[in-house]
């Protein structure tokens, strides 16, 4: 595999360090806090059983990050998105253990929902563009309305629908929607974007953009769960005769960065 999880941890580790150093390390105490923070706070995500020993290392570089540079407004829009996931994610419970298998996050689940918006949180601290700013921000805007659609879905028979050809099919398939789940993607998209707002102070305009494209970015995230994951067909890189394997971690770290790109253009044009 190209990336793990311990990958990853390690390369943004030194990229952290280089992000801070050139900046000038102009919130040395967010970042101070932030390292003690985002390890508390995993460490207790770990111990509640909310993230696995790799994701409890993932979520301490990613809360770093967030913290350093997004500062506590940053902080409290992510909170909201981990802990109504880990919320909603008990509601479905494994037989024999009480615990849903799901609930239990690794870091490469952890990357794939977070890696773009460490992206262009430190495109933000080295550029100060605002567009960046938001674009971080949509993209857990599409991390939390996949998930409140996906956790929060119709488990009813015959409610549930393949986003490509509109077939019926059973609750839990990739790339299925439902009424239920859409109406939960929605309302998940802009609590981001109305907390978004709130706590950075941004025009009103702008929740329409996090909202808007955190919306599609989850409905994408469908898309392409029923395209390759339902199928497990792999897709073609683009010039060569590789193949790459869409997982859900792929397909998530896929939607979340297009629905950023989104709003980036959404701000471009209507800001």
């Amino acid at each position: 595999m190209l990336f793990t999880d311990r990958k990853l941890n390690v390369l943004f580790s030194f990229i952290g360090i280089f992000v801070f150093v050139l900046v000038g390390l102009p919130n040395y105490w967010n970042i101070i806090w932030g390292i003690l923070l985002a390890f508390l706070f995993s460490l207790s995500a770990f111990l509640l059983h909310h993230l696995t020993l790799d994701g409890m290392f993932a979520a301490t570089i990613v809360g770093i990050f967030i913290l350093g540079i997004g500062g506590w407004s940053a902080a409290l829009v992510v909170l909201l998105f981990f802990i109504s996931s880990s919320i909603f994610s008990q509601t479905e419970l494994s037989p024999g253990l009480g615990i849903s298998d799901r609930s239990r996050r690794d870091g490469l689940q952890v990357w794939a929902n977070g890696f773009w918006m460490v992206f262009f949180l430190m495109l933000t601290a080295i550029t100060g563009d605002q567009t960046f700013l938001v674009a971080a921000l949509t993209a857990i805007a599409v991390a939390t309305a996949d998930t409140w659609a996906t956790e929060l879905r119709s488990e009813k028979q015959g409610a549930t629908y393949l986003v490509t050809i509109y077939e019926q099919v059973p609750p839990g398939t990739d790339g299925a929607i439902s009424l239920q789940g859409t109406i939960w993607s929605l309302l998940g998209s802009s609590l981001i974007a109305g907390a978004s707002i709130y706590v950075f102070s941004l025009q009103l305009s702008i929740f329409f953009c996090i909202f808007i494209a955190g919306f599609l970015g989850g409905l994408l995230d469908s898309y392409l769960g029923a395209t390759f994951q339902q199928n497990s067909k792999p897709a073609v890189v683009p010039g060569t005769r590789h193949y790459l394997n869409i997982d859900n971690n792929m397909v998530n770290a896929l939607s979340t960065g297009a629905g950023a790109l989104l709003a980036i253009i959404l701000n471009l044009i209507f800001i």
